[in-house]
């Protein structure tokens, strides 16, 4: 179990790596999004797995409250970037799909 300090400072990780995922995907650089995803992974299974017993108070609530709501900010801002290019990715693999099927109608066949 993770100690009331021990677990600010994993969200302040979190924190950390969101905004420069943040900042990953506003120049679109996905390989740095795929490192820094994985070790936000990471940080979270260990909130998961090692998160607090003991309740935290006054200071350190307000201090947690304010990690996640950055965080969540930080995915939001994220998922505004990258939602769009996941649409431009899926219709380009669409085009590409139908670009490369052969083109059969029954009509041209008057055999069958």
């Amino acid at each position: 179990m993770l100690n009331n300090i021990q677990t600010i400072t994993v969200y302040e990780h979190v924190r950390t790596i969101t905004g420069q995922m943040l900042e990953a995907a506003h120049i679109r650089d996905w390989e740095q999004m795929t490192l820094l995803e994985s070790r936000c992974t990471q940080y979270v299974n260990i909130l998961k797995t090692e998160g607090s017993a003991e309740p935290l108070s006054g200071d350190l609530r307000k201090k947690k409250v304010q990690l996640i709501q950055d965080i969540m900010k930080n995915d939001r801002a994220i998922r505004d970037i990258t939602h769009p290019w996941m649409n431009e990715l899926s219709t380009l693999i669409n085009t590409m799909g139908t670009q490369h099927k052969p083109e059969f109608s029954c009509a041209a066949n008057d055999n069958f």
